[in-house]
Protein backbone atom coordinates (compact mmCIF):
# COMPACT_ATOMS: atom_id res chain seq x y z
CA UNK A 1 0.00 0.00 0.00
CA UNK A 2 1.42 3.51 -1.34
CA UNK A 3 2.21 5.39 1.69
CA UNK A 4 0.37 9.08 1.43
CA UNK A 5 2.45 11.98 0.61
CA UNK A 6 0.34 13.71 3.76
CA UNK A 7 -1.34 12.23 6.67
CA UNK A 8 -3.13 13.90 9.42
CA UNK A 9 -5.13 12.30 11.94
CA UNK A 10 -7.12 13.43 14.83
CA UNK A 11 -5.70 17.73 14.00
CA UNK A 12 -6.88 19.75 17.06
CA UNK A 13 -6.11 23.30 18.00
CA UNK A 14 -7.21 25.37 21.44
CA UNK A 15 -6.46 29.02 21.89
CA UNK A 16 -7.23 29.93 25.40
CA UNK A 17 -9.14 33.10 25.30
CA UNK A 18 -9.21 35.90 27.90
CA UNK A 19 -12.64 37.51 29.51
CA UNK A 20 -13.86 41.02 28.76
CA UNK A 21 -11.94 41.59 32.07
CA UNK A 22 -9.50 40.12 34.90
CA UNK A 23 -12.04 38.63 37.09
CA UNK A 24 -14.03 36.98 33.36
CA UNK A 25 -12.77 33.60 33.40
CA UNK A 26 -10.52 31.88 30.63
CA UNK A 27 -12.43 30.81 28.01
CA UNK A 28 -11.09 28.44 25.12
CA UNK A 29 -11.67 28.74 21.36
CA UNK A 30 -12.07 25.33 19.65
CA UNK A 31 -10.47 26.25 16.26
CA UNK A 32 -9.54 22.89 14.71
CA UNK A 33 -11.42 20.23 16.23
CA UNK A 34 -10.36 16.23 15.52
CA UNK A 35 -9.93 16.92 11.38
CA UNK A 36 -8.10 13.78 9.44
CA UNK A 37 -7.33 13.41 6.22
CA UNK A 38 -4.53 12.10 3.35
CA UNK A 39 -3.49 13.55 0.43
CA UNK A 40 -1.60 11.51 -2.10
CA UNK A 41 1.10 12.75 -4.53
CA UNK A 42 0.18 14.94 -7.46
CA UNK A 43 -3.19 15.46 -5.47
CA UNK A 44 -4.99 18.48 -4.66
CA UNK A 45 -7.44 18.74 -1.75
CA UNK A 46 -10.00 21.76 -2.08
CA UNK A 47 -10.73 22.76 2.04
CA UNK A 48 -14.17 24.96 2.10
CA UNK A 49 -15.34 26.79 4.83
CA UNK A 50 -17.13 30.19 5.72
CA UNK A 51 -14.57 32.31 7.21
CA UNK A 52 -13.48 31.67 10.95
CA UNK A 53 -14.26 27.72 10.10
CA UNK A 54 -10.52 26.53 10.53
CA UNK A 55 -9.33 26.59 7.62
CA UNK A 56 -6.32 28.53 7.25
CA UNK A 57 -5.47 27.40 10.94
CA UNK A 58 -5.55 23.70 9.43
CA UNK A 59 -3.03 24.68 7.00
CA UNK A 60 -0.77 26.44 9.90
CA UNK A 61 -0.40 23.54 11.59
CA UNK A 62 0.03 21.02 8.95
CA UNK A 63 3.39 23.24 7.91
CA UNK A 64 3.95 23.09 12.01
CA UNK A 65 3.21 27.49 11.67
CA UNK A 66 1.18 26.53 15.14
CA UNK A 67 1.47 23.85 17.43
CA UNK A 68 -1.22 21.31 17.55
CA UNK A 69 -3.02 20.88 21.22
CA UNK A 70 -3.27 17.22 20.05
CA UNK A 71 -3.13 15.03 16.35
CA UNK A 72 -0.34 13.98 14.29
CA UNK A 73 0.87 15.13 10.89
CA UNK A 74 2.89 12.94 8.89
CA UNK A 75 4.84 13.84 5.80
CA UNK A 76 5.87 10.83 3.84
CA UNK A 77 5.34 8.69 6.34
CA UNK A 78 7.45 10.73 9.01
CA UNK A 79 5.51 12.50 12.16
CA UNK A 80 6.57 16.02 11.67
CA UNK A 81 5.64 16.38 15.90
CA UNK A 82 8.52 14.08 17.13
CA UNK A 83 11.02 15.18 14.44
CA UNK A 84 14.03 16.75 16.00
CA UNK A 85 14.11 20.35 15.01
CA UNK A 86 17.10 20.79 12.44
CA UNK A 87 15.45 18.01 10.39
CA UNK A 88 12.39 19.49 10.37
CA UNK A 89 13.90 22.69 9.28
CA UNK A 90 15.84 20.86 6.41
CA UNK A 91 11.91 19.75 5.42
CA UNK A 92 10.40 22.37 5.36
CA UNK A 93 11.85 23.22 1.93
CA UNK A 94 9.48 20.14 0.71
CA UNK A 95 6.45 22.50 2.64
CA UNK A 96 5.91 25.62 1.24
CA UNK A 97 3.21 28.24 1.69
CA UNK A 98 1.03 30.71 -0.83
CA UNK A 99 -0.59 33.44 1.35
CA UNK A 100 -4.25 34.79 0.37
CA UNK A 101 -2.56 38.66 0.45
CA UNK A 102 0.38 39.16 -1.35
CA UNK A 103 0.60 42.08 -0.40
CA UNK A 104 1.20 41.59 2.77
CA UNK A 105 3.48 38.49 2.63
CA UNK A 106 5.92 40.08 0.04
CA UNK A 107 8.60 42.39 2.14
CA UNK A 108 8.11 45.92 0.29
CA UNK A 109 11.73 46.62 1.00
CA UNK A 110 12.88 43.60 -0.84
CA UNK A 111 13.43 43.39 -4.05
CA UNK A 112 12.01 40.47 -6.30
CA UNK A 113 14.81 38.35 -6.52
CA UNK A 114 15.68 38.77 -2.33
CA UNK A 115 11.91 37.40 -2.29
CA UNK A 116 11.98 34.46 -4.68
CA UNK A 117 15.66 33.26 -3.31
CA UNK A 118 14.16 33.76 0.51
CA UNK A 119 13.37 29.98 1.01
CA UNK A 120 17.00 29.06 -0.75
CA UNK A 121 18.68 31.88 1.75
CA UNK A 122 16.87 30.15 4.99
CA UNK A 123 18.27 26.33 4.20
CA UNK A 124 22.20 27.93 4.05
CA UNK A 125 22.29 29.05 0.25
CA UNK A 126 24.61 32.45 -0.65
CA UNK A 127 23.45 35.21 -3.06
CA UNK A 128 25.46 33.71 -6.34
CA UNK A 129 25.14 34.59 -9.79
CA UNK A 130 23.77 31.29 -10.32
CA UNK A 131 21.05 31.82 -8.07
CA UNK A 132 20.01 35.01 -9.63
CA UNK A 133 19.51 32.93 -13.34
CA UNK A 134 17.37 30.61 -11.11
CA UNK A 135 15.02 33.28 -9.61
CA UNK A 136 15.41 34.64 -13.63
CA UNK A 137 14.21 30.95 -14.58
CA UNK A 138 11.49 30.85 -12.16
CA UNK A 139 10.23 34.09 -13.28
CA UNK A 140 9.73 32.78 -16.80
CA UNK A 141 7.93 29.66 -15.01
CA UNK A 142 4.97 31.87 -13.54
CA UNK A 143 4.21 33.93 -16.38
CA UNK A 144 7.15 37.14 -15.56
CA UNK A 145 10.09 38.25 -17.08
CA UNK A 146 13.25 38.43 -15.99
CA UNK A 147 13.47 41.91 -16.01
CA UNK A 148 11.36 42.43 -12.98
CA UNK A 149 13.98 40.69 -10.22
CA UNK A 150 15.42 44.35 -9.77
CA UNK A 151 11.92 45.99 -9.11
CA UNK A 152 9.75 46.19 -5.81
CA UNK A 153 6.51 44.23 -4.81
CA UNK A 154 4.78 48.19 -4.96
CA UNK A 155 5.46 48.08 -8.90
CA UNK A 156 3.25 44.94 -10.12
CA UNK A 157 -0.42 44.72 -9.85
CA UNK A 158 -2.09 42.03 -7.22
CA UNK A 159 -2.18 39.25 -9.72
CA UNK A 160 1.68 39.92 -10.94
CA UNK A 161 2.64 40.00 -6.79
CA UNK A 162 0.71 36.69 -6.73
CA UNK A 163 2.88 35.37 -8.98
CA UNK A 164 5.77 35.99 -7.28
CA UNK A 165 4.47 34.79 -4.15
CA UNK A 166 3.82 31.56 -6.09
CA UNK A 167 7.66 31.36 -7.27
CA UNK A 168 8.70 32.00 -3.98
CA UNK A 169 6.88 28.79 -3.21
CA UNK A 170 8.34 26.85 -5.85
CA UNK A 171 11.95 27.80 -5.63
CA UNK A 172 13.01 25.43 -3.07
CA UNK A 173 11.29 22.57 -5.01
CA UNK A 174 8.70 21.17 -2.92
CA UNK A 175 6.33 18.63 -2.66
CA UNK A 176 3.23 20.36 -1.21
CA UNK A 177 2.18 23.58 -1.12
CA UNK A 178 -0.66 25.03 1.08
CA UNK A 179 -2.47 27.53 -0.92
CA UNK A 180 -4.43 29.60 1.70
CA UNK A 181 -7.03 31.80 -0.06
CA UNK A 182 -4.46 31.84 -2.92
CA UNK A 183 -6.84 33.46 -5.55
CA UNK A 184 -9.95 34.93 -3.27
CA UNK A 185 -8.10 38.63 -2.84
CA UNK A 186 -7.66 39.01 -7.07
CA UNK A 187 -9.99 39.77 -9.41
CA UNK A 188 -11.87 37.22 -11.46
CA UNK A 189 -10.64 37.08 -14.09
CA UNK A 190 -7.12 37.05 -12.86
CA UNK A 191 -8.02 34.32 -10.48
CA UNK A 192 -8.96 31.73 -13.78
CA UNK A 193 -5.48 32.67 -14.90
CA UNK A 194 -3.52 32.06 -11.49
CA UNK A 195 -5.36 28.54 -11.25
CA UNK A 196 -4.29 27.53 -14.18
CA UNK A 197 -0.73 28.55 -13.39
CA UNK A 198 -1.15 26.27 -10.28
CA UNK A 199 -2.58 23.43 -13.16
CA UNK A 200 0.42 23.40 -14.66
CA UNK A 201 2.94 23.65 -12.50
CA UNK A 202 1.34 20.80 -10.52
CA UNK A 203 1.70 18.55 -13.80
CA UNK A 204 5.53 20.02 -14.11
CA UNK A 205 6.55 19.61 -10.72
CA UNK A 206 4.67 17.06 -9.56
CA UNK A 207 3.09 19.40 -6.89
CA UNK A 208 0.38 18.85 -4.44
CA UNK A 209 -1.93 20.90 -3.00
CA UNK A 210 -3.99 21.82 0.11
CA UNK A 211 -6.49 23.67 -1.44
CA UNK A 212 -8.18 26.26 1.36
CA UNK A 213 -10.67 28.35 -0.31
CA UNK A 214 -14.42 29.33 0.20
CA UNK A 215 -15.82 30.01 -3.16
CA UNK A 216 -16.66 26.27 -4.27
CA UNK A 217 -16.80 27.61 -7.89
CA UNK A 218 -12.99 28.35 -7.79
CA UNK A 219 -12.25 25.40 -5.96
CA UNK A 220 -14.05 23.40 -8.54
CA UNK A 221 -11.41 23.99 -11.30
CA UNK A 222 -8.63 22.91 -9.30
CA UNK A 223 -9.89 20.22 -6.73
CA UNK A 224 -9.57 16.51 -7.25
CA UNK A 225 -11.15 15.47 -3.50
CA UNK A 226 -13.05 18.22 -1.30
CA UNK A 227 -13.27 18.26 2.39
CA UNK A 228 -16.21 20.74 3.67
CA UNK A 229 -15.17 22.30 7.25
CA UNK A 230 -17.36 23.87 9.34
CA UNK A 231 -16.71 25.19 12.90
CA UNK A 232 -13.90 23.62 13.15
CA UNK A 233 -14.55 20.02 12.42
CA UNK A 234 -14.73 18.28 8.78
CA UNK A 235 -18.16 17.87 7.73
CA UNK A 236 -18.17 16.27 4.35
CA UNK A 237 -14.98 14.34 2.32
CA UNK A 238 -16.05 13.21 -1.41
CA UNK A 239 -14.07 13.32 -4.48
CA UNK A 240 -15.19 16.11 -6.60
CA UNK A 241 -17.19 15.14 -9.38
CA UNK A 242 -19.41 12.91 -6.31
CA UNK A 243 -19.76 16.37 -4.29
CA UNK A 244 -20.40 18.40 -6.64
CA UNK A 245 -23.22 16.12 -8.28
CA UNK A 246 -24.87 15.14 -4.61
CA UNK A 247 -24.01 16.83 -1.38
CA UNK A 248 -24.77 14.12 1.41
CA UNK A 249 -24.80 16.94 4.26
CA UNK A 250 -26.72 19.60 4.87
CA UNK A 251 -24.22 22.40 5.08
CA UNK A 252 -22.43 21.35 1.70
CA UNK A 253 -26.24 21.35 0.10
CA UNK A 254 -26.52 25.04 1.70
CA UNK A 255 -22.66 25.98 0.36
CA UNK A 256 -23.66 24.67 -2.93
CA UNK A 257 -26.91 26.53 -3.04
CA UNK A 258 -25.08 29.58 -2.38
CA UNK A 259 -23.12 29.87 -5.60
CA UNK A 260 -24.60 31.75 -8.19
CA UNK A 261 -26.23 30.78 -11.08
CA UNK A 262 -26.98 32.97 -14.29
CA UNK A 263 -30.35 30.94 -15.26
CA UNK A 264 -32.78 32.68 -13.28
CA UNK A 265 -35.15 29.24 -13.76
CA UNK A 266 -32.65 27.09 -11.82
CA UNK A 267 -32.71 29.88 -8.87
CA UNK A 268 -36.00 28.93 -7.14
CA UNK A 269 -34.26 25.32 -6.46
CA UNK A 270 -31.24 27.11 -4.12
CA UNK A 271 -31.08 26.24 -0.60
CA UNK A 272 -30.48 28.75 1.46
CA UNK A 273 -28.41 28.58 4.80
CA UNK A 274 -30.82 30.06 7.60
CA UNK A 275 -29.36 31.58 10.89
CA UNK A 276 -26.06 32.86 11.86
CA UNK A 277 -22.73 31.36 12.72
CA UNK A 278 -22.47 30.49 16.23
CA UNK A 279 -19.64 31.51 17.76
CA UNK A 280 -16.75 29.05 18.26
CA UNK A 281 -16.28 30.03 21.77
CA UNK A 282 -19.89 28.88 22.67
CA UNK A 283 -20.77 26.46 19.59
CA UNK A 284 -24.11 24.38 19.89
CA UNK A 285 -24.06 21.03 21.77
CA UNK A 286 -24.40 17.70 19.87
CA UNK A 287 -23.98 18.75 15.55
CA UNK A 288 -22.62 22.17 15.30
CA UNK A 289 -25.00 22.68 12.45
CA UNK A 290 -28.08 21.85 13.76
CA UNK A 291 -29.33 25.29 14.74
CA UNK A 292 -29.14 26.15 10.86
CA UNK A 293 -30.52 22.80 9.32
CA UNK A 294 -33.78 22.10 7.40
CA UNK A 295 -33.39 18.41 8.71
CA UNK A 296 -32.52 18.90 12.37
CA UNK A 297 -34.00 16.72 14.87
CA UNK A 298 -33.32 16.12 18.58
CA UNK A 299 -31.05 13.78 18.15
CA UNK A 300 -28.84 16.40 16.42
CA UNK A 301 -28.81 18.35 19.51
CA UNK A 302 -27.69 15.58 21.83
CA UNK A 303 -24.87 13.99 20.10
CA UNK A 304 -22.01 14.53 17.64
CA UNK A 305 -21.96 13.08 14.42
CA UNK A 306 -19.12 11.56 13.84
CA UNK A 307 -17.41 11.93 10.38
CA UNK A 308 -18.49 8.28 8.88
CA UNK A 309 -18.15 6.17 5.49
CA UNK A 310 -21.16 6.32 3.82
CA UNK A 311 -20.25 5.07 0.72
CA UNK A 312 -16.47 3.18 -0.30
CA UNK A 313 -15.27 6.87 -1.44
CA UNK A 314 -17.42 9.27 0.74
CA UNK A 315 -18.00 10.61 4.20
CA UNK A 316 -20.18 12.32 6.18
CA UNK A 317 -21.07 13.53 9.45
CA UNK A 318 -24.23 13.75 9.96
CA UNK A 319 -26.79 11.44 11.46
CA UNK A 320 -28.92 11.21 8.15
CA UNK A 321 -26.76 11.47 5.99
CA UNK A 322 -27.92 8.51 2.99
CA UNK A 323 -31.44 9.83 3.96
CA UNK A 324 -30.51 13.84 2.27
CA UNK A 325 -28.78 12.41 -0.13
CA UNK A 326 -31.30 10.37 -1.29
CA UNK A 327 -33.69 12.72 -0.80
CA UNK A 328 -35.60 11.37 1.27
CA UNK A 329 -34.81 13.87 4.50
CA UNK A 330 -37.54 16.16 5.22
CA UNK A 331 -37.12 19.41 7.08
CA UNK A 332 -38.12 18.85 11.03
CA UNK A 333 -40.99 21.09 11.90
CA UNK A 334 -39.26 21.83 14.90
CA UNK A 335 -36.24 23.31 12.98
CA UNK A 336 -35.24 26.70 13.21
Amino acid sequence: MTTPLLSVDGLSKEFPVAGDNWLAPKQTLRAVQSVSFELGSRQTLGLVGESGCGKSTTGRLILQLIEPTAGTVRFNGRDLATMPKEELRQLRSSMQIIFQDPQASLNPRHRVEELILEPLYAQGEKPSAKLTNYAGELLDKVGLSRRHLTRFPHEFSGGQRQRIGIARAIASKPQLIVCDEAVSALDVSVQAQVINLLQDLQDQLGLSYLFIGHDLAVVRHIADTMAIMYLGRIVEMAPKREFYARPMHPYSQALLGSVPVSHPSKRHTRKRLEGEIPSPLNPPTGCHFHPRCRFARDVCKQQVPELRSITPTRQAACHFAEEIAAGEGQRAPHSP
